[in-house]
């Protein structure tokens, strides 16, 4: 077999990363890397440390090599990251730290954050060793996040903030939050707000699990009461938070269309929910791969997945190409949104009476029942299919956005139910 590193576009730095690897990786992984055995290294996966592997390449620059050396990264030009991202990719070796920091906070911090907070907080996000959790959404202000009442008042060198936030996802496992928080109550809604990289260890934050209705400890609520945030944590000028927002909802969008993942091999997606070929597969176990209408039903799905797979493709060469993500990722949310519904949704047919009642000692059913509950949420996290539409209706069709008759009104002066 020939090894597939050889063909790889030559970049600064690659002898070293090679080397690195050598180190990280048993020599089991390297020869099922050359040889084309993925099943060699998905087993192999299993008795590897992540966090380690992630955290070493991450203090070497590699898992954002675009960024500054100060902020994490090597300083390579664009190109020569994404030679180096692609040599890892290969290699298939686990390079993105857990939480939400690298997909979500990083793009946020690199864009508005001043240079003293890019070397403060980029360089432990991208070695995994804080990962970060959402602080946007609260009990009052959801699809009108914008109406949210979590207070920041400045106090010299910090800032002080209280409220609660709702629906956070793996806060409990995170060391830092991306949050927003209003800090000029009589200015519109949409301004006075102030975007902020909290510490989830400190004084004041509480932290309260959800569970949700698969039995899952995934999101949580989350109390501030007078924390104390550092005014180097602060992420952007004061008062623009809600415009480094988008720039954070723009790329959850991306997360959440499953852009960013390589592969989808297991039920373990972000979005919860079986892949298709798990689904085809239980269809012919049972068989009923062959009947006309599970076929048929089958065949949208997989048509359904792979336009989705198109269009994903076409937001990450608008990405490569530079662009600025667009509304391409509220169309490519609700599609994922309803394909991975819908297929959930013929799994729990194809299961027939099973899926009502199952024997103690049959371990699958569950985790088939379990996953299709999870995806329940897929229409609703993330910015609901409803407000993705509007997004669309308004930015992409022209269409006038909906009439706010408190428009340009002061905060504090807005009913709040």
């Amino acid at each position: 077999m020939v090894d597939p590193t050889l063909s790889l576009k030559d970049f600064p730095g690659r002898a070293e990363l090679e080397s690195l690897l050598l180190t990280l990786l048993p020599e089991s992984w390297v020869e099922a890397v050359r040889s084309g055995d993925e099943e060699a290294v998905e087993l192999l996966k299993e008795g590897l440390n992540k966090p380690v592997v992630v955290r070493t390449l991450g203090e070497a620059g590699w898992v954002a090599p675009h960024y500054a050396v100060e902020h994490g990264g090597r300083g390579l030009s664009r190109d020569d990251a994404v030679a180096a991202l692609t040599l890892l990719n290969v290699w298939d070796v686990p390079h993105v730290p857990g939480g939400s920091g690298l997909p979500l906070a990083a793009p946020t911090i690199e864009q508005w954050a001043d240079d003293d907070t890019k070397r403060h907080l980029l360089p432990p996000l991208v070695s995994g060793a804080q990962r970060w959790c959402q602080l946007f959404s609260e009990p009052g202000a959801g699809s009108d996040m914008a109406s949210l009442a979590t207070t920041a008042v400045r106090d010299g060198d910090e800032w002080v903030v209280n409220g609660q936030k709702v629906w956070t996802t793996f806060g409990h496992h995170s060391e830092r939050a991306m949050l927003i928080a209003r800090t000029d109550p009589d200015l519109p809604k949409h301004k006075g707000i102030t975007y902020f990289g909290l510490d989830m260890k400190a004084p004041g934050v509480e932290i309260r699990p959800l569970i949700n209705i698969a039995g899952q400890l995934e999101f949580n609520e989350v109390f501030l009461t007078d924390v104390r945030v550092p005014d180097i944590d602060r992420i952007g000028p004061v008062g623009e938070g809600w415009a480094a927002a988008m720039t954070t909802l723009g790329a959850e969008r991306h997360a959440l269309s499953g852009s960013g993942k390589k592969k989808r091999r297991a039920s373990d997606e972000i979005l919860g929910g079986k892949p298709y070929a798990e689904v085809e597969q239980m269809a012919v176990l049972r068989g009923i791969g062959g009947d006309p209408v599970a076929r048929q039903r089958l065949m949208n799905e997989y048509i359904a997945g792979r336009v989705l797979t198109m269009n994903l493709q076409r937001a990450r060469d608008r990405a490569a190409a530079g662009y600025a993500p667009g509304p391409e990722g509220s169309l490519t949310k609700i599609s994922k949104a309803a394909s991975n519904q819908h297929l959930q949704e013929v799994a729990i047919e194809l299961l027939g009476a099973d899926a009502m009642a199952w024997m103690p000692d049959d371990l699958e059913t569950p985790e088939w029942i379990a996953q299709f509950l999870r995806t329940r949420a897929n229409s609703i996290e993330g910015g609901t299919s409803e407000i993705q539409r509007n997004i669309i209706g308004e930015r992409v069709l022209g269409l006038p956005r909906e009439p706010d008759a408190f428009k340009g009104q002061p905060w504090r002066l807005v009913p709040r139910s």
